[in-house]
């Protein structure tokens, strides 16, 4: 059978392994493949050394799954000889089949959960994903909403024309040589929304679920200033003469020309900077910090920032890149940003659950999907209209 010779250790050529593959994606075989793998799992061992790198072993074994048509000739999988890797190289298998990531982390173990490959109906009862909304507070105070406007004009303000472009982004076109006075504009983004827009520098700035960016529509002195909450992405355009600094709360941070990511939501406890590219200076009442690309600064209640020197960036910019991307994540985090995603309520049934959560899915998903993923990690939900209730059995 080809599953025990794959679990086993035992090496599959290309053709066998696409046959495999095929198998496991065949939904008349989920209920079969579901029991295959529960049995692969509770399957004791005690090879120590294998337990320190379940995630070597799941990644290692995906990355050749991967390029399996690649391969003419010759085995493609030889399992290394820890018998502790093969339930992750057999969830590696199925991962490749339904097409997303969800492993689950408890505090004794790592156990990988397999996702319903079902696809999803398309009715009224599912609570769609999250898109393109936003709504512009023009400097007179009028608001525009940006969710349905056709590409071009969207509104003017004096020499300033705000610019919808067929990429959804919205632009600011200044006329050359005027002298109007700079009003300031905002741009939010409700639960359920993202936007991009580009300010009248050119640099741009990546807007989450439920934040907004205050800005003016002309940076015309010698500094360039603009004011966040929730959460954004900057590429900030290059210019010494005039850094650039983001507003946050108490917190000033200064850039003369970078990429970075602020999370400073009001409903998270801290505020987290991220540096991709370039420099930024953290400066607050009580502390100031210089980051290096690859550095987060993390500013707590109490306000003295905290060095994180090898943060996540995939799971920092996932939501840039329309994931969810979960690294031992407690279940109230991972819920806040499901409630700005799909624009839900949580409440908790008997408690926060002690469980913790890895993987990846689209931010695409229907919230069913999304639920019932988690499900699998012995986590339920109830849902009635807009409020999600996790049980805590």
């Amino acid at each position: 059978m080809l599953w025990e010779k794959y679990v086993h250790d035992q090496k599959l050529d290309a053709a066998q392994l696409r046959q495999l593959r095929d198998l496991v994606q065949d939904p008349a075989n989920q209920p079969l493949v579901a029991e295959l793998l529960d049995s692969t799992y509770s399957e004791t061992t005690n090879d120590v050394a294998a337990e320190l790198a379940p995630a070597a072993a799941f990644h290692e074994t995906w990355e050749k799954l991967q390029h399996i048509d690649q391969v003419r000739s010759a085995p493609v999988v030889s399992l290394r000889p820890r018998s502790n890797w093969r339930k992750y190289a057999a969830a590696a298998v199925l991962v490749l089949a339904i097409g997303f990531t969800m492993y689950r982390f408890t505090r004794s173990t790592d156990t990988v959960a397999l996702v319903d490959p079902t696809p999803a109906r398309n009715d009224d009862s599912l609570i769609a994903p999250g898109g393109n909304k936003a709504t512009l507070t023009l400097a007179d105070g009028s608001v525009v909403s940006l969710n349905d406007q056709a590409n071009g004009v969207v509104a003017s303000q004096g020499a300033t024309s705000v610019v919808k472009l067929s990429n959804g982004e919205l632009a600011y076109q200044v006329a050359e040589g005027s002298s109007t006075p700079a009003g300031y504009n905002s741009i939010t983004t409700p639960r359920g929304g993202k936007y991009q827009v580009a300010l009248p520098d050119g640099s741009k700035v990546w807007m989450n679920a439920e934040s907004s960016l205050r800005y003016p529509t002309s940076f015309s002195s010698n500094e360039r200033i603009v004011e966040l909450t929730g959460e954004a992405y900057f590429e900030v355009a290059h210019n010494p003469s005039k850094p650039f600094h983001v507003m946050v709360n108490k917190m000033d941070i200064k850039v003369l020309g970078t990429h970075f990511n602020v999370m400073a939501y009001a409903n998270e406890d801290i505020i987290a900077t991220t540096l991709v590219e370039g420099s930024v200076q953290l400066n607050s009442p009580l502390h100031k910090m210089q980051l290096k690309p690859g550095q987060q600064g993390v500013q707590p209640e109490n306000g003295v920032f905290q060095l994180n020197e090898n943060p996540d960036i995939r799971q920092v910019l996932a939501w840039k890149n329309d994931y969810f991307q979960f690294n031992n994540e407690r279940v109230d985090k991972l819920m806040r940003q499901l409630e700005r995603w799909y624009d839900v309520s949580v409440v908790y049934e008997n408690g926060l659950p002690d469980r913790k959560f890895g993987g990846k899915i689209p931010r695409s998903s229907p919230l069913k999907d999304v639920l019932k993923a988690l499900e699998l990690s012995d986590v339920k939900f109830r849902v009635s209209g807009k409020t999600i209730t996790v049980i805590n059995n």
